[in-house]
């Protein structure tokens, strides 16, 4: 909040008088309006704040118009983008949510200022940065980068279930149904980081499966250590980018371990079986299993730190001029700030309510230049037709896997891995948290539900028109709820009637 103390010119005192002495205006990169209920000649407006900066003023009259300052001439900065004012707010031209911090973030690093805004690694807010660059400060600039990631995570996740399923089609629905999540959506059109966590960390999994489905006994060394590498550039990359990704960096230790204990295991199983032939083989278990090791501590270690400390380079280069110091400090106020915040929320919910989809996060809500009883809304939260039958898909999974209904394959475990790595983690958590955190679970709850459905139908005879309701049924759900996902007016009583369970309020109240 910037506060402001406007005054008036009394022409028969010839002194200033104070009309306003605290008028307050909420957010930045965003139109805020002032209204001065005076007749007056002369307006003064004092900053009371010493960090407030005006980008543009606009003075329009009680019918709209837009009056131009006699001596507008004397601040060219101030009024050289009048045309620009809109009729109406909206979030199309101006900031909503957390983007007030990470777009103004990205804006700070780009022209070296002191930044505001430290609870996250900063790799996520260059990326946004990069937009605003090549198309301006302007909502459309910030927004730009997660768009593009958006569009990215899906192709990620049709390589990946291509990898898993060996079927096109498998692979297109899967990414239908990722595409067709109401959260994806969401947080591909908002300038926030968790689109490029939940980006990176599909990214370090889907190697890390490639690398889990290889043996270097019989695909050799170099090969193995390929996607190995991959894994660990993305997870630093990803860590860079946002806290979560450590967790899910926990299950790609889980499951390298695992990797290297069956190729132990396969040493000493053929060390000890009388075939020449195998003894051979394994053999050399020793220096592949040290030189894999010490090939971790290279892409795992130094490299994501060495990725991690980079993303800290517009820090060195504000106006602030951090140095190694000041960058150490910054992560100490980081994990202070996560592991002791109290502070509340009202769109908060617990980890537990994630994938019953109970609160969804309320982003906007606009009624300027609305028809009567019409709104503008934005709300995040999943497609129930996603998360509501995912979360059963990927426990049933698990069921099926313990009690030995169903055949393993290697993938079931990777994806459970990341499920539990990217989840459980946050049941520890006593901050206040929100839906969005769900959101890199999505596509390991997806896969697995897929999994589940794929073995129901070639071992249990599960009818084939399953997958095409689920499917038809995701799409017409999101097709109901694109209003309140997207910002489009429509009828106050088409959204409440969306507002399917009590906790769902997508009009801010």
């Amino acid at each position: 909040t910037r506060h402001l103390s406007l005054s008036a010119f009394n022409e028969v005192t010839g002194e200033w008088e104070i009309i306003n002495g605290d008028a307050t205006v909420e957010s930045v990169f965003d139109w805020n309006k002032v209204d001065v209920n005076y007749n007056l000649r002369y307006l003064g407006i004092v900053a009371t704040d010493d960090t407030a900066v005006f980008n543009e003023l606009v003075v329009q009259t009680p019918d709209g118009s837009i009056l131009e300052p006699v001596n507008a001439d004397s601040y060219p900065s101030l009024f050289d983008e009048q045309d620009t004012f809109p009729s109406a707010v909206t979030y199309m031209n101006g900031t909503m949510f957390d983007e007030v911090y990470h777009g103004r973030t990205a804006y700070e690093f780009i022209h070296h200022l002191t930044t505001y805004e430290t609870t996250h690694p900063h790799f996520g807010k260059i990326l946004i940065s990069l937009g605003i660059r090549l198309l301006g400060m302007t909502p459309f600039g910030w927004r730009f980068m997660s768009a593009l990631f958006g569009i990215l995570i899906t192709g990620v996740m049709y390589l990946f279930a291509k990898r898993l399923f060996r079927n096109t089609f498998t692979a297109t629905a899967v990414t239908t149904l990722f595409c067709f999540d109401c959260m994806h959506y969401n947080l591909s059109r908002i300038a926030t980081i968790d689109i490029f966590a939940a980006f990176f960390i599909l990214l370090m999994y889907y190697f890390m499966y490639r690398y889990y489905t290889m043996n270097f006994f019989t695909d050799g060394l170099f090969a193995t250590l390929k996607p190995l590498a991959w894994a660990g550039v993305f997870f630093g990359l990803g860590t860079a980018s946002k806290w979560i990704c450590i967790y899910a960096g926990g299950g790609l230790a889980v499951i390298f371990f695992t990797s290297l204990t069956q190729r132990y295991m396969e040493y000493r199983r053929d060390m000890q079986s009388g075939d020449v032939k195998k003894r051979a083989r394994v053999s050399r278990f020793w220096r592949q299993a040290v030189i894999t090791l010490l090939w971790c501590c290279l892409f795992y270690i130094l490299v994501p730190a060495s990725i991690y400390l980079a993303s800290y380079l517009p820090y060195v280069w504000s106006e602030a001029q951090y140095d190694l110091k000041g960058i150490w400090g910054v992560q100490e106020f980081m994990f202070n700030y996560h592991s002791t915040l109290t502070a509340s929320h009202p769109f908060e919910s617990p980890w537990w309510q994630w994938p019953l989809d109970i609160r969804p996060v309320w982003y906007y809500v606009g009624y300027e230049g609305m028809p009567e009883n019409y709104a503008a809304s934005i709300s995040a939260f999943g497609n129930p037709a996603v998360w509501w039958i995912c979360s059963l898909g990927t426990m049933g999974l698990a069921l099926c896997l313990l009690m030995g209904r169903i055949q393993y394959e290697k993938g079931m475990f990777v994806l459970l891995t990341g499920v539990c790595a990217n989840y459980l983690p946050w049941v520890l958590v006593t901050r206040c948290t929100f839906a969005y955190h769900f959101f890199a679970t999505v596509p390991f709850i997806i896969l697995c539900t897929v999994y589940l459905l794929k073995q129901g139908e070639e071992k249990g005879g599960w009818p084939g028109w399953i997958k095409w309701m689920w499917l038809g049924t995701a799409v017409v759900l999101f097709g109901l709820f694109y209003p309140v996902l997207s910002g489009t007016p429509a009828q106050i009583s088409y959204i409440h009637a969306l507002e399917w369970i009590p906790t769902w309020t997508f009009l801010g109240y």
